[in-house]
Protein backbone atom coordinates (compact mmCIF):
# COMPACT_ATOMS: atom_id res chain seq x y z
CA UNK A 1 0.00 0.00 0.00
CA UNK A 2 1.13 3.21 -1.30
CA UNK A 3 2.39 5.72 2.13
CA UNK A 4 -0.11 8.41 2.69
CA UNK A 5 1.48 11.67 3.83
CA UNK A 6 -0.16 14.13 6.26
CA UNK A 7 0.16 17.38 5.83
CA UNK A 8 -1.48 19.17 8.30
CA UNK A 9 0.89 20.19 11.07
CA UNK A 10 -1.45 21.82 13.65
CA UNK A 11 -3.46 18.65 13.64
CA UNK A 12 -1.19 15.87 14.30
CA UNK A 13 -1.25 13.70 17.26
CA UNK A 14 -3.21 10.14 17.88
CA UNK A 15 -6.69 9.26 16.95
CA UNK A 16 -9.05 8.80 19.11
CA UNK A 17 -11.45 5.76 18.49
CA UNK A 18 -15.15 5.86 20.63
CA UNK A 19 -16.41 3.21 22.15
CA UNK A 20 -19.50 3.31 20.28
CA UNK A 21 -21.93 0.70 18.46
CA UNK A 22 -21.98 0.46 14.65
CA UNK A 23 -25.26 2.32 14.75
CA UNK A 24 -24.89 5.25 16.85
CA UNK A 25 -21.72 6.16 14.85
CA UNK A 26 -23.45 6.23 11.91
CA UNK A 27 -26.69 7.91 13.35
CA UNK A 28 -24.40 10.78 14.63
CA UNK A 29 -22.47 11.14 11.29
CA UNK A 30 -25.81 11.37 9.31
CA UNK A 31 -27.74 13.80 11.86
CA UNK A 32 -26.02 16.95 10.56
CA UNK A 33 -26.26 16.08 6.78
CA UNK A 34 -30.18 15.58 8.15
CA UNK A 35 -29.99 18.85 9.46
CA UNK A 36 -28.21 20.20 6.66
CA UNK A 37 -30.97 19.19 3.94
CA UNK A 38 -33.21 20.55 5.90
CA UNK A 39 -31.82 24.32 6.09
CA UNK A 40 -31.48 23.88 2.01
CA UNK A 41 -35.30 22.80 1.43
CA UNK A 42 -36.51 25.66 3.93
CA UNK A 43 -34.19 28.01 2.17
CA UNK A 44 -35.55 26.85 -1.46
CA UNK A 45 -39.71 27.51 0.07
CA UNK A 46 -38.71 30.35 1.41
CA UNK A 47 -37.03 31.14 -2.02
CA UNK A 48 -39.98 30.70 -3.92
CA UNK A 49 -42.10 32.34 -1.89
CA UNK A 50 -40.50 35.61 -1.46
CA UNK A 51 -38.59 36.19 -5.07
CA UNK A 52 -35.54 36.61 -3.59
CA UNK A 53 -32.52 34.13 -5.06
CA UNK A 54 -29.68 36.54 -4.60
CA UNK A 55 -30.89 37.14 -0.85
CA UNK A 56 -31.44 33.89 -0.41
CA UNK A 57 -27.85 32.27 -1.94
CA UNK A 58 -26.25 34.83 0.60
CA UNK A 59 -28.02 33.88 4.01
CA UNK A 60 -28.04 30.09 2.49
CA UNK A 61 -23.81 30.37 2.46
CA UNK A 62 -23.90 31.86 5.28
CA UNK A 63 -26.25 29.74 7.55
CA UNK A 64 -24.49 26.30 5.97
CA UNK A 65 -20.76 27.96 6.51
CA UNK A 66 -22.13 28.36 10.89
CA UNK A 67 -23.76 24.92 10.22
CA UNK A 68 -20.74 23.13 9.06
CA UNK A 69 -18.73 25.21 12.05
CA UNK A 70 -21.78 23.98 14.55
CA UNK A 71 -21.65 20.07 13.39
CA UNK A 72 -17.70 19.47 12.53
CA UNK A 73 -18.22 19.43 9.05
CA UNK A 74 -14.84 21.68 8.50
CA UNK A 75 -11.63 20.88 7.00
CA UNK A 76 -9.21 19.85 9.53
CA UNK A 77 -6.53 17.50 7.83
CA UNK A 78 -5.69 16.93 4.08
CA UNK A 79 -3.52 13.50 3.38
CA UNK A 80 -1.92 12.61 0.17
CA UNK A 81 -1.05 9.09 -1.35
CA UNK A 82 0.97 7.88 -3.83
CA UNK A 83 3.84 11.15 -3.18
CA UNK A 84 7.17 10.20 -4.07
CA UNK A 85 9.13 13.27 -6.48
CA UNK A 86 6.58 15.67 -5.65
CA UNK A 87 7.58 18.81 -3.51
CA UNK A 88 5.58 18.15 0.02
CA UNK A 89 5.66 21.81 -0.14
CA UNK A 90 4.18 22.43 -3.47
CA UNK A 91 1.24 20.13 -1.97
CA UNK A 92 0.80 21.99 0.83
CA UNK A 93 0.30 24.88 -1.27
CA UNK A 94 -2.85 23.57 -2.71
CA UNK A 95 -4.21 21.90 0.33
CA UNK A 96 -3.76 23.30 3.16
CA UNK A 97 -5.30 26.53 2.04
CA UNK A 98 -8.67 24.42 2.29
CA UNK A 99 -7.95 23.34 5.97
CA UNK A 100 -11.22 25.64 7.98
CA UNK A 101 -13.19 25.82 4.79
CA UNK A 102 -16.44 23.70 5.46
CA UNK A 103 -15.87 20.45 4.06
CA UNK A 104 -18.96 20.27 1.72
CA UNK A 105 -18.28 23.69 -0.19
CA UNK A 106 -14.66 22.38 -0.99
CA UNK A 107 -14.49 22.16 -4.84
CA UNK A 108 -13.21 18.67 -5.37
CA UNK A 109 -12.57 19.34 -9.28
CA UNK A 110 -10.74 22.59 -8.64
CA UNK A 111 -8.44 21.03 -6.33
CA UNK A 112 -7.71 17.83 -8.55
CA UNK A 113 -7.08 20.59 -11.18
CA UNK A 114 -4.80 22.60 -8.95
CA UNK A 115 -2.66 19.22 -8.14
CA UNK A 116 -2.13 18.32 -12.07
CA UNK A 117 -0.68 21.41 -12.66
CA UNK A 118 2.09 20.24 -9.99
CA UNK A 119 5.45 18.89 -11.79
CA UNK A 120 5.70 15.73 -10.94
CA UNK A 121 1.39 14.71 -10.76
CA UNK A 122 0.58 12.68 -13.80
CA UNK A 123 -3.15 12.43 -12.26
CA UNK A 124 -5.30 13.22 -9.43
CA UNK A 125 -8.47 12.32 -7.40
CA UNK A 126 -9.90 14.05 -4.81
CA UNK A 127 -12.29 13.19 -2.00
CA UNK A 128 -13.99 13.72 1.07
CA UNK A 129 -13.18 11.37 4.18
CA UNK A 130 -16.40 13.06 6.93
CA UNK A 131 -16.24 14.47 8.98
CA UNK A 132 -13.04 16.55 8.70
CA UNK A 133 -10.64 15.38 6.00
CA UNK A 134 -9.49 15.93 2.30
CA UNK A 135 -7.64 12.79 1.12
CA UNK A 136 -5.46 13.60 -2.36
CA UNK A 137 -4.86 10.28 -4.21
CA UNK A 138 -1.56 10.83 -7.02
CA UNK A 139 -0.35 9.10 -9.73
CA UNK A 140 3.04 10.59 -10.44
CA UNK A 141 4.74 10.58 -13.63
CA UNK A 142 7.82 7.78 -14.16
CA UNK A 143 10.68 9.21 -15.64
CA UNK A 144 12.06 6.74 -18.55
CA UNK A 145 14.61 8.65 -21.03
CA UNK A 146 16.07 11.47 -21.74
CA UNK A 147 14.68 12.70 -25.52
CA UNK A 148 16.29 15.66 -27.90
CA UNK A 149 14.08 16.29 -31.33
CA UNK A 150 16.98 16.54 -33.53
CA UNK A 151 20.65 17.28 -32.82
CA UNK A 152 21.34 20.44 -30.66
CA UNK A 153 17.43 20.76 -29.51
CA UNK A 154 16.82 21.15 -25.82
CA UNK A 155 16.98 18.09 -23.84
CA UNK A 156 13.83 16.92 -21.90
CA UNK A 157 12.46 14.46 -19.74
CA UNK A 158 9.67 11.68 -20.37
CA UNK A 159 7.76 9.30 -19.05
CA UNK A 160 7.01 5.39 -19.45
CA UNK A 161 3.96 7.03 -21.48
CA UNK A 162 6.13 9.22 -23.52
CA UNK A 163 4.58 12.54 -21.98
CA UNK A 164 7.33 15.27 -21.33
CA UNK A 165 7.74 16.00 -17.96
CA UNK A 166 9.35 19.70 -17.19
CA UNK A 167 11.39 19.67 -14.78
CA UNK A 168 14.28 22.01 -15.05
CA UNK A 169 17.22 20.27 -13.73
CA UNK A 170 18.20 17.23 -15.23
CA UNK A 171 21.17 16.42 -13.64
CA UNK A 172 19.38 13.73 -11.24
CA UNK A 173 18.39 11.92 -14.28
CA UNK A 174 21.72 12.02 -16.20
CA UNK A 175 21.88 7.75 -15.93
CA UNK A 176 18.71 7.61 -18.31
CA UNK A 177 19.42 6.57 -22.21
CA UNK A 178 19.57 9.41 -24.29
CA UNK A 179 16.96 9.15 -27.48
CA UNK A 180 16.77 11.41 -30.62
CA UNK A 181 14.53 11.96 -33.29
CA UNK A 182 11.05 13.03 -33.87
CA UNK A 183 8.29 10.33 -32.49
CA UNK A 184 10.65 8.68 -30.40
CA UNK A 185 9.21 9.56 -27.37
CA UNK A 186 6.03 7.25 -28.13
CA UNK A 187 8.35 4.73 -29.34
CA UNK A 188 10.61 4.61 -26.30
CA UNK A 189 8.82 2.02 -23.89
CA UNK A 190 9.28 -0.66 -26.64
CA UNK A 191 12.82 0.30 -27.49
CA UNK A 192 14.04 0.24 -23.73
CA UNK A 193 11.56 -3.28 -23.22
CA UNK A 194 13.02 -5.03 -25.87
CA UNK A 195 16.91 -3.91 -24.76
CA UNK A 196 16.08 -4.96 -21.09
CA UNK A 197 15.58 -8.53 -22.82
CA UNK A 198 19.44 -8.11 -23.84
CA UNK A 199 21.35 -6.25 -20.73
CA UNK A 200 25.12 -6.78 -21.76
CA UNK A 201 23.85 -4.31 -25.06
CA UNK A 202 21.85 -2.77 -22.87
CA UNK A 203 24.40 -1.27 -20.96
CA UNK A 204 26.80 -0.36 -23.32
CA UNK A 205 23.65 1.55 -25.67
CA UNK A 206 24.83 5.20 -25.02
CA UNK A 207 22.58 6.92 -27.36
CA UNK A 208 18.94 5.54 -29.91
CA UNK A 209 18.02 7.97 -32.35
CA UNK A 210 14.63 7.23 -34.42
CA UNK A 211 14.63 6.95 -37.94
CA UNK A 212 11.93 7.81 -39.84
CA UNK A 213 9.22 7.62 -37.17
CA UNK A 214 9.90 3.73 -38.28
CA UNK A 215 13.36 1.97 -37.06
CA UNK A 216 15.53 2.41 -34.49
CA UNK A 217 19.85 2.77 -34.74
CA UNK A 218 21.52 2.40 -31.32
CA UNK A 219 25.45 4.08 -30.82
CA UNK A 220 26.83 1.75 -28.55
CA UNK A 221 29.95 2.70 -26.48
CA UNK A 222 29.61 6.33 -28.19
CA UNK A 223 31.06 4.58 -30.64
CA UNK A 224 29.58 1.70 -33.47
CA UNK A 225 25.86 2.66 -35.14
CA UNK A 226 23.93 -0.50 -35.05
CA UNK A 227 20.52 -0.59 -37.53
CA UNK A 228 17.92 -2.12 -36.06
CA UNK A 229 15.16 -3.50 -38.71
CA UNK A 230 11.44 -1.99 -38.33
CA UNK A 231 10.12 -5.11 -37.38
CA UNK A 232 11.51 -7.99 -36.04
CA UNK A 233 13.70 -5.97 -33.72
CA UNK A 234 13.95 -8.17 -30.78
CA UNK A 235 15.43 -10.81 -33.02
CA UNK A 236 17.91 -8.89 -34.52
CA UNK A 237 19.12 -7.94 -30.76
CA UNK A 238 19.39 -11.61 -30.38
CA UNK A 239 21.70 -12.51 -33.02
CA UNK A 240 23.80 -9.00 -32.03
CA UNK A 241 24.08 -10.65 -29.00
CA UNK A 242 24.66 -13.90 -29.68
CA UNK A 243 27.45 -12.73 -32.45
CA UNK A 244 29.09 -10.84 -29.46
CA UNK A 245 29.26 -13.36 -26.74
CA UNK A 246 30.82 -15.80 -29.48
CA UNK A 247 33.25 -13.39 -31.50
CA UNK A 248 33.17 -10.60 -29.52
CA UNK A 249 32.38 -8.82 -32.07
CA UNK A 250 31.52 -5.04 -30.32
CA UNK A 251 35.33 -5.11 -29.14
CA UNK A 252 36.49 -5.14 -32.40
CA UNK A 253 37.52 -2.59 -34.88
CA UNK A 254 33.92 -1.97 -35.63
CA UNK A 255 31.92 1.24 -37.10
CA UNK A 256 28.61 0.23 -38.11
CA UNK A 257 26.64 -2.89 -37.83
CA UNK A 258 23.28 -3.43 -39.83
CA UNK A 259 20.79 -6.07 -38.75
CA UNK A 260 17.99 -4.90 -41.08
CA UNK A 261 18.63 -8.22 -43.20
CA UNK A 262 17.07 -11.28 -41.04
CA UNK A 263 19.34 -13.62 -42.95
CA UNK A 264 22.77 -11.59 -42.60
CA UNK A 265 25.27 -9.27 -40.64
CA UNK A 266 26.36 -6.76 -41.93
CA UNK A 267 29.50 -5.12 -40.31
CA UNK A 268 31.31 -2.10 -41.45
CA UNK A 269 35.04 -1.64 -40.37
CA UNK A 270 37.17 0.90 -39.28
CA UNK A 271 39.41 2.34 -42.14
CA UNK A 272 43.01 1.94 -41.32
CA UNK A 273 44.64 5.56 -41.57
CA UNK A 274 46.67 6.27 -44.94
CA UNK A 275 50.30 5.97 -44.09
CA UNK A 276 52.04 9.33 -45.18
CA UNK A 277 54.35 8.62 -47.76
CA UNK A 278 58.11 8.61 -46.90
CA UNK A 279 60.71 11.00 -47.13
CA UNK A 280 63.17 8.05 -48.56
CA UNK A 281 59.91 7.38 -50.86
CA UNK A 282 59.39 10.44 -52.19
CA UNK A 283 63.14 11.04 -53.54
CA UNK A 284 62.59 8.58 -55.30
CA UNK A 285 59.40 9.28 -57.28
Amino acid sequence: MRPVTRLSQRLRGAIRRDRERPWQRRAKRAAPFALALLVVLAGGWWAHRSGAPARLAATLDAGLDRLARATGLVVREVTVEGRVRTDPKELAKVLESRVGVPILSVELDDVRKQLEGLTWVKSAAVRRQLPGTLHAVIEEHRPLALWREKEGARTRLIDEEGEIVPVADLRPFAGLPLLIGKGAPRAAARLLNLLASEPEIAKRTTVASFVGGRRWNLYVDGRIEVRLPAEGEAAALRRLAAEDRANRLLDRAVEAIDLRSADWIVVRTVEPPAKKPTAAAGRGA
